[in-house]
């Protein structure tokens, strides 16, 4: 017997224009968009689909991307009937698989990756600090380069 699973994209997948054919096109998505944007007091929909550099700032980018995944997931559900057995997010995207999963409702869900956005810039300004992924480098030079920042 199968199972299905969603998963969930974390912070850095975000860019211009994505979801907006789930906010166009959809009733279900465009009330995703619209609740999210009275939630927050700041229009989602322009946030997300217009140039600007708000959308690669953690404080916005966090609440975007949980309401574009959510737009999706709920209009993917909704045309399909297909709902997961199982859920997952990479970091951010854990808050999505929880509302997938029952456990948060999209409400809980915007307002607290907002919160976490703010603090999270709070904690480290831009231009401050960095996070890169290493893979398939030796312990060794991890360790080397890692003592040349520190």
């Amino acid at each position: 017997m199968s199972k299905i699973a969603f998963i969930f994209p974390g912070q850095g997948a975000q860019y211009t224009g994505m979801g907006r054919d789930f906010y166009e096109q959809t009733e279900t998505g465009r009330k995703v968009f619209d609740q999210a944007s009275e939630l927050l007091g700041f229009s989602m929909p322009e946030l997300v689909f217009e140039p600007n550099d708000r959308l690669d700032i953690t404080e916005y980018t966090q609440a975007a991307m949980v309401t574009t995944s959510i737009a999706m997931m709920k209009v993917f559900t909704e045309r399909t009937g297909i709902r997961p057995d199982v859920a997952a997010g990479l970091s951010l995207g854990e808050y999505c698989a929880i509302e997938a999963a029952g456990g948060m409702e999209l409400k809980d869900a915007v307002t607290t990756v907002r919160k976490r956005g703010i603090l999270m810039e709070q904690a480290v300004p831009a231009g401050k600090g960095s996070m890169a992924a290493v893979m398939g480098m030796e312990t060794e030079k991890i360790e080397e380069v890692l003592a040349d920042i520190a």
